[in-house]
């Protein structure tokens, strides 16, 4: 799996960092409504237990979700 580039971060701004609303919801949801309140991030959808990368990217949201037929999101995404 591939992630889109890091881009670092730059004070801490007043942009939205996480979405507690979208959990229970399908992750394509709550990929739309990220990249939708946030634009210029991508919101990757990752199930629970694999392996990601761990830098912290500010252009990046992981939604991790279930392993469900939905991919219902199971923790609070977060900019990261």
């Amino acid at each position: 799996m591939t992630w889109p580039p890091c881009i670092s971060c730059t004070g801490s701004g007043a942009a939205r960092k996480s979405w507690p609303q979208l959990v229970g919801k399908p992750g394509a949801v709550a990929k739309a409504t990220i990249e939708r309140d946030l634009p210029g991030v991508t919101a990757v959808i990752i199930p629970m237990g694999n392996i990601r990368d761990l830098n912290y990217c500010c252009n990046r949201v992981w939604v991790n979700v279930k392993n469900d037929p939905q991919q219902t999101v199971a923790t609070v995404p977060r900019v990261g």
